[in-house]
């Protein structure tokens, strides 16, 4: 069973990608901002990374270069309302974007696509 890792300051949708991720077989890890999703990657063995940008403490930038240092196979996603920040960060190194503003299914398939690779 592959862990996924959701890093998103939002409870909510937080509760939902746990909710939808456990019934695709996914175990979930979640946590409330960077640094706590950085620490759960680290105490846990995360086969892949749902991340949000705007946290507090560590942005989601901050923790995807983080991320891509320490373990670079680890596929990360960038989930967004805002995807123009990105456009600020020049190298900044993930895997796929999607936009909070798509349906769930996006997400699912850029997933599944990722951890099966």
């Amino acid at each position: 069973m592959k862990t996924l890792l959701v890093v998103d300051d939002d409870e909510n949708i937080r509760l939902i990608l746990r909710e939808e991720f456990c019934f695709e077989g996914y175990n979930v890890v979640t946590a409330v901002d960077g640094e706590e999703g950085l620490v759960a990657f680290n105490e846990q063995e995360i086969d892949i990374v749902i991340l949000d940008l705007d946290m507090p403490k560590l942005t989601g930038e901050e923790v995807a270069m983080k991320l891509k240092n320490q373990a670079p196979e680890v596929p990360v996603i960038i989930y967004t309302g805002n995807p123009e920040r990105l456009e600020q960060h020049i190298g900044l190194k993930y895997n796929a974007v999607v936009l909070k503003s798509s349906g769930i299914e996006e997400l699912v398939a850029k997933v599944t696509a990722l951890a099966n690779v």
